[in-house]
Parts: structure tokens; sequence; C-alpha cells
């Protein structure tokens, strides 16, 4: 009697586990539950935290190629549109010291939206919000070492753009803060954008990022914070989020707010079509969540607008398809 009872009960077991198991595939644990996700924020993120995963993994490659630097312009054209062009004896290494020879060229040029996502590369000067005609960044390398330009030398980068704006104006990428990078405007003679007729071509004696921009005009308008309404496992510790307007080249990151656990924008024009977009990576999984709104004019006594989102599990090549159609 004992041993059928004892048997029933394994089958039993076996069944709930197989049952359980087969659950697992789609479930997403209640944050409240004993083993749910871990809702902990934190004042400092790491390089071992979900979400420094996730910025690896959404990161572009550098195109790479490489020139010949002696007493010569070399111009190297890239099969994205852009043309680099460098002066004579252009590069010094970490001494100072002239380089010449083979130099290697890590090259990007960003204009899509969904691009400064995956770059983390929003487009906001201060709380300022730009619009875009295209973010670049340049590396020179020999062998392993990373080089620098010459004192008083200029390199120029052209491309072509539609439509091209006049307003443009030459912003250096700040990247003292991993966490919140930043655009600097530059005014000196130095660093500069031409207009063409079909692009702009860009004067910089600076490596890195750099970006052609200019500050959206917000007189008159009403500005408003923008504030994602998420459930409480969604972390700074493994969620990016992300403001994209629809009709400006534009993206706002959304930072964490320790003290409130919400994502918020800085201050942006109400009036405009936006998508707020999540992406988040918990233990193996990815997540995507994106709203489509406009941004509202404030209220008496409230400038945040929340918006709820429900990011759903997606692989990570879906979510970079998303990305493409931004």
């Amino acid at each position: 009697m004992n041993k059928k009872f004892i048997l029933s009960l394994l089958i039993a077991a076996g069944f709930l586990l197989n049952a359980c198991q087969k659950d697992l595939d789609v479930f997403v644990p209640d944050s409240g539950s004993l083993n749910g996700p871990d809702s902990t924020w934190y004042s400092t993120i790491t390089a071992s935290m979900p979400v420094s995963t996730l910025r690896t993994n959404l990161a572009i490659t550098t195109y790479t190629d490489s020139i010949q630097v002696n007493s010569n312009v070399v111009t190297l054209s890239t099969p994205f549109g852009l043309q680099c062009t460098f002066p004579p004896n252009c590069c010094v290494g970490n001494a100072g010291q002239v380089i010449t020879g083979t130099v290697n060229v890590e090259l990007l040029l960003i204009k899509n939206k969904g691009d400064m996502i995956r770059m983390n590369r929003p487009t906001t000067s201060g709380d300022r919000l730009l619009v875009s005609g295209g973010e670049l960044f340049i590396r020179l390398k020999k062998e392993n070492n990373e080089l620098h330009l010459a004192p008083n030398i200029k390199i120029q980068l052209k491309y072509a753009d539609a439509p091209v704006n006049t307003q443009m104006r030459f912003f250096l990428g700040d990247e003292s803060n991993p966490e919140k990078f930043n655009w600097l405007p530059l005014t000196d003679s130095a660093n500069f954008v031409s207009p063409y007729s079909q692009g702009y071509t860009i004067f910089t004696n600076h490596l890195h990022w750099v970006n052609c921009d200019y500050f959206f005009d917000t007189s008159g308008i009403a500005p408003v914070t923008v504030s994602a309404s998420l459930a409480n496992y969604f972390t700074n510790a493994n969620t990016l989020a992300f403001t994209v307007f629809k009709d400006l080249r534009a993206t706002v990151a959304m930072y964490g707010n320790l003290a409130t656990r919400k994502f918020n924008t800085a201050m942006l024009p109400a009036g405009k079509f936006i998508t707020v977009v999540v992406i988040s990576k918990q233990g193996n999984d990815y997540f995507l969540g994106y709203e489509k709104t406009t941004t509202a004019t404030p209220t008496t006594g409230s400038n945040i607008q929340s918006v709820s989102i429900t990011p759903v599990k997606r692989s990570l090549a879906d979510i970079l398809s998303y990305l493409n159609t931004l």
C-alpha cells in the first residue's frame, strides 16, 4: 500500500515538474515572488551588470581601412559614402613623434536614429535638444597603438545627406561620463561645418566622436519631461530607454532616476510625435517595448508625461531589425 502511494506521488511530481519546465519558456515571474527578477536600482553601473553587456551587444562594428601617411595628401573613400582627407604628416604618437607608413583608420557615420540608440549617442547637449545631420567616429591606430592628430592639423570629412540644413554646426563628443554621453558645441575656427549642395563637409582637429547638429528652437513651446512607466524589474542595471522623434533626426536618452526608479528625459518640446523605446537584458533573455505618442502640453502643476510600456521577450536579431526602422 505504502509503495503504491509513494509511486503515485513520484508520478504526480514528475508531471508537475514537466509542466513547470514548459512554462519557463514564456513565464516572467512576478517581481514580488520569492525568486522573481531583481528589482534593485544602483547608484553606480558596473561592467558586470546586464545593461553593460546589452550596450556591447547592441554596438555597431566600426569600418576599418588603412592609409599611407607621408608627405602627400591622402583621401580615403568608404563604401557608405564618407570621404576622409588627411593632410601630409598628420599623425603623431603618444610622445609626439611623427608617424609615417601604414596607419589603420576606424570609421562610423551614423544617420539612422536606431543606430544612435545602438551606439548610445543621443542628440542632446546638456539638457538641450539637437537635430543631427550625422554623427561620426574616427580613430587612428598603428600597431594597435592609438594615434593623435599633429599640432595645427585639420582633417576633412565629407558625406552626402538630404535635405541639407544650413543651420548645422560642429559638436564634439564628451565621453568623460560613460553613462551620460554629451555633445559640446565648438565655435573655434579649426572646427566647423560647411554645407554644400548635397551634404556636409566637416573640418576638425579632433578625433573620436564629432557631430553635425543644430539646436532645436523651443521658443514659445511648452516643455515636458517624458517618463517611462515599467514593471519594477526593469531597472537601471538591466535596461536602456530612449525617446525617438518621428519628424526630426533626434533621439533623447532616458536616464534612470534612483529616487523615483523611473527612466526620464530632460525637457522636450510639447506637440511632437515620439516613440518611447525600452530594451532590456535579463539573464539570457532580451526584451523590447515601444509606445508611440505625442509629447503633451504640460498641465497646471505637472510637466511630467508618463508613458506605459510593456516590454516583451524578443531575440537580439528582432531588436536590431526594429531599430533599423526608426
